[in-house]
């Protein structure tokens, strides 16, 4: 009611009066608005400005901690890429060596193949060239006795039994004289002739 009492002391069509009371009570609520501003101030001010100073400074110095972290990171970077391109460097180098130990050894390997080729080859030709002489001796030998044996025959034909005995007797003489192994051959054939 006390706000409907003020209103029924009003004139009608007038909702705010400028009398003395109302301009004492608003320069009572601007002292203390002032009183107030001026308190917050003084009780506020400093603190909330000491916490926005410790907080530009905590800002400042984790900035400072990432551009040191940054810069770190940056120079480990670059250490690592020189240590990649060392490592890369390194490993052509193994790899040229290698290839160059692997060639080598390729073409040792080939000479021996080759060195062992011709030793096989030489022994081989040498073994068909011993071949060679015993098949040539024993075609000479065996065209002896063949020989041996046609003259045998030829000269039991041919001659008569004292020609026979004349001729034995002449190659006993003659061999007798130069060896025993192709006369006892020929007198064991012309024996058999008998």
């Amino acid at each position: 009611m006390g706000a409907a009492g003020a209103a029924a002391g009003l004139p009608d069509g007038v909702i705010l009066s400028l009398d003395k009371s109302l301009l004492y009570n608003i320069a009572i609520q601007l002292f203390n608005v002032a009183v107030l501003t001026v308190a917050l101030i003084f009780l506020l001010y400093k603190p909330v400005r000491k916490f926005l100073a410790e907080r530009r400074q905590t800002i400042r110095a984790e900035l400072e901690e990432a551009r040191a972290i940054r810069d770190e990171a940056l120079e480990q970077k670059e250490q690592y890429e020189k240590l990649i391109a060392g490592i890369e460097s390194e490993r052509e180098e193994i790899l040229r060596q290698t290839h160059k130990r692997a060639m080598e050894k390729s073409d040792q390997m080939l000479f021996d193949a080759r060195r062992e080729a011709e030793v096989i080859y030489s022994r081989a030709q040498a073994e068909l060239e011993l071949e060679r002489e015993n098949l040539n001796d024993e075609m000479k030998r065996q065209i002896i006795e063949i020989s041996h044996m046609m003259a045998g025959r030829f000269v039991q034909v041919s001659m008569d039994r004292a020609a026979q005995d004349r001729f034995i007797e002449h190659a006993l003489s003659e061999w007798s004289g130069g060896g025993n192994d192709d006369g006892e051959g020929g007198e064991g054939e012309g024996g058999d002739g008998r």
